[in-house]
């Protein structure tokens, strides 16, 4: 039983870690944006005042930390793939 708790521990332990974003991945992720970011406003010129707006606020006023971050680089990269 001890044994089944602790290796229960040690997974839910290692999975949160997988899951975690690295300051790497987080500037992979800026990059990627700024690209996209580029591309639909080249596409989609009647967007461009929103999408700089966005991509400027997080910029000037990032999150504080960089899991909070990701997440917000994430929701912004989907909204643009979104259109």
């Amino acid at each position: 039983m001890k044994t089944s708790l602790l290796a229960l521990g040690f997974v839910v332990a290692t999975s949160t870690a997988a899951f975690a974003c690295t300051a790497e991945e987080l500037q992979a992720k800026a990059m990627d944006l700024s690209t996209k970011v580029q591309t639909v406003i080249a596409a989609h010129p009647e967007k461009a005042t929103e999408i700089t707006g966005k991509f400027t606020a997080l910029q000037t006023q990032p999150p504080a930390d960089v899991e909070s971050a990701c997440k917000v680089y994430d929701d912004l990269l989907a909204e643009i793939e979104a259109l």
